[in-house]
Parts: structure tokens; sequence; C-alpha cells
């Protein structure tokens, strides 16, 4: 939508209240909601909305980081605008950050996506992303947070013991523009897996973070939780994030493509110097692709990708599908569901440009580097990658790294249930 349709649509009666929504630098979305009145003189002047500093830099528990904060600025983004179909008179809007000076906030993921793009068509490229998402769909019974159901791996079973909840998903995501490709049972109890259309990285993102609105809204209304962790279960299979990339010209001709590639893949030199590029920088950017500490108790199992290269094989982290010829897209399969992406993106984008700009290559289905194991190993990598922490803005990551390491620390300080266990009665 432009800024005149938006304003159109207010004036049509059907919208009282607009949320008028960021992400945070951990990818949560923050905001409020104005009366149709006050978002219009918003729109209307263009206002933006006062928020505190402090909103973007919050952990998982609320807690900030810092003591002082100045005001950041949410201007709304009307292509971003959408009416909540299943919520009365309702309608949100993402917002770009900016300091009360009109400069951009540099804690504005969404805005450092957006320039990670704009340098990106410098170069007479640009992206389609499709996003693939995995969550547990939950219910509560004597023992807790449960899976809704025990349907088999891909099995219609799954599909038919929540047909109510996943039509009313497609539904209402379609309902706001958000095309869904397909939906199936996945690996654990109560495990779905979606995957949407591709669109250009800053709507894809967009449309992620839609898309776990609704999810999560739905799940509500069917009296359920529905969870984007990593890892919920110690003993069931984790969630997470498969992100499908294609590289295009800015006419929109194919730029993955080279039947005379010398590899005998078909991969174009342009394609193998950016996902070269994302490959030497993959510890800092499974720092922000695999967010959190639970995320790395995914990666022991079995089906979580484990290569760090470019691949056929399914545990190459860049998986080159076997209808690749046909998609032109390449696979990074190393994200969780918790990740911003927005930032994630960013990464993967500058990455890829140091990577054509330095005319890296990399070998296929061979190792090439190794992936961090854990959160503070992924850290120190980021925090040592002074290329990509200037691309995202050196605050930015700082920000980031202290966020983590406090949760690193809440985490490492924390006596658990299975300590006591353990320990509580040795020495005997």
């Amino acid at each position: 939508m432009s800024k005149d349709d938006v304003l159109e649509a207010l004036k049509s009666g059907r919208i009282d209240y607009v949320r008028v929504e960021f992400i945070d630098l951990l990818g949560n979305v923050r905001g409020r909601s104005l009366r149709r009145a006050e978002f219009e003189k918003v729109m209307g002047q263009d206002m933006g909305v006062p928020y505190a500093e402090s909103l973007v830099l919050l952990d998982y528990l609320d807690r900030p980081i810092k003591s002082k904060y100045e005001d950041i600025i949410a201007m709304p983004d009307p292509q971003s605008f959408i009416i909540i179909p299943y919520l009365e008179r309702t309608a949100r809007v993402l917002s770009y950050l900016f300091s009360p000076d009109g400069t951009p906030s540099k804690f504005c993921t969404r805005g450092i996506l957006r320039s990670a793009v704009q340098k990106l068509e410098e170069m007479g490229l640009e992206l389609e992303i499709s996003f693939e998402p995995t969550f547990y769909l939950l219910k509560k019974d004597q023992k807790g947070m449960v899976p809704s159901d025990f349907g088999k791996a891909f099995s219609p079973e799954g599909l038919m013991e929540e047909q109510g909840f996943l039509k009313d998903v497609i539904k209402y995501l379609e309902l706001v523009g958000v095309q869904v490709e397909m939906i199936n049972k996945h690996y654990g109890p109560g495990q779905y897996e979606i995957t949407f259309s591709a669109r250009d990285a800053i709507s894809s993102a967009d449309s992620l973070i839609t898309a776990r609105e609704i999810i999560r809204d739905v799940a509500k209304i069917y009296s359920q939780v529905a969870t984007f962790m990593p890892k919920p279960f110690s003993d069931l299979p984790g969630s997470s994030m498969d992100i499908y990339i294609k590289i295009k010209r800015k006419d929109g001709s194919d730029a993955m493509l080279d039947p005379n590639d010398p590899k005998g893949i078909g991969i174009s030199r342009v394609a193998y110097s950016f996902f070269g590029g994302i490959l030497e920088h993959i510890g800092s950017i499974i720092a922000i692709a695999s967010p959190t500490i639970n995320s790395y108790k995914r990666f022991r199992e079995v089906i979580t990708p484990n290569l760090g290269g470019i691949g056929q094989e399914r545990h190459f982290i860049i998986r080159i599908p076997s209808n690749f010829r046909e998609s032109k897209s390449l696979e990074f399969r190393l994200a969780d569901p918790l990740a911003n992406s927005y930032l994630l993106l960013a990464s993967l984008i500058f990455s890829g440009i140091e990577g054509m700009e330095k005319g890296a290559d990399v070998e296929v289905n061979e190792v090439v580097t190794t992936i961090p194991k854990d959160m503070r190993e992924a850290l120190n990598v980021l925090d040592g990658d002074s290329s990509l922490k200037f691309s995202l803005g050196t605050e930015l990551i700082s920000s980031f790294l202290e966020l983590k390491k406090r949760e690193l620390e809440s985490y490492e300080n924390y006596v658990s249930e299975w300590e006591r266990e353990a320990y509580l009665k040795a020495g005997w």
C-alpha cells in the first residue's frame, strides 16, 4: 500500500485501531495500538510514534541492558500495512526507527536490511527469499505444556488432527498477502513446517513477522500455544528455519545458473562468490541465525546440518537442492525461527557482497569451514569479525553481544532440576 492507500483505508470506516509495531534487536515485535484519528495524524503529518529506546534493547525476559536511553521514533511504513482479519476493526503497520533528530536509528534492523538491499542493488542484483520455519503446537494438560497431537512425521494423520487450525492459519495469512506454498506435519509430535512463497528480502522478512503473529494468535483462538523455541523438548526434534535464496539481476533475469559451470553443477560465478562470502563469515552469521543457548541443543541431532560448505547432501549448511536448475535457489539450513530475520538477511547480504568484491570461490561437496558448536563460540567469532561488525553497525553488534553474554551468564548461574537430581546426594 502507498501512504494515500492507507489514508483512504482509514476513511472507509472499517478501522478503529492501528498497531504501530517495530522489531527489537532480538527479533521480538514491540509496539502500541493507536486510535484511528491519532494514526491518521501520524501518517498525514509524517510525525512518527515515539518510544523509549530501551524497548529495542530488551532481553528475552524484557530486561534492558542500559540505564540511560533517548527516544526513538517509529515511522510507519505504509507498504507493511495490513488489516488483521480475525480482530475487530484493527490494522497493523511495521516501522523504520529513527532518532529524534531524524537520522536512522543504529538499532533498526529493518533499516539495516534496507541498506544491505540498496548496496546489492548498486551492484545490479537483488535477492528473492523464501522462509520455511518450523514450530510446535502445544496444549496444556496435567503434565504442563505437551504436543497438541501425536501424528507421525509427514503423515496425513497430523494434517487431519489440526486441520481446523492449519486451514485458518493459511486463510488468514493469504488474506493479508502472505502466500503459502506448502505446509506439512514435521518430525516431532505437534510439530509443523510452513513454506512461504519467494519475495524480495524486506517483504519476505516482513511476511515472516506477520506469519509468526498470525500463527501465535490462531493457536490462542484454538486454546493452544504455538512456540518457535528451537528445542522445547529434550527428547523431541528441534525446530529449524530453512531459507531459500535466489540471486537475480535488477532487470529480473536469473543470476544463479551457468550451464558452462566447470564444476558441473550449473552454478554461476556470481553465486559461487556470493555464497563463498557467506561461508567466509559463517561463524559470525551463526551467532545471528541461531541466537539462543537453546538453539545449539538442536545442533546435536542427527538431522541437523553440520558440514561447513556447499553441497547436495542435506548436512551441508548451504544445500544445492536436487531441483536447483528449476528453482534457481540455494538453501541456507542452520537458522532457527527465533532469529531476527532482518539482521540475519542483512548479515547474509553483506557477507555475500564481500565475497563478490573479493571474487571468492568455493569447492562443491567439500567441507571448507567449521561451524560453532555453542553460543559462546559463535559470539566470540562474531566479536572478532571486524568487517561484518562494520557493515551491520559496531554499536548494534556490541549491544547484541552484551544481550547474549548476559543471557549466557544468567543461564550458567541457574541451578537446574537435573543438577539437583544428579548431585544432591552425591558423596553419600
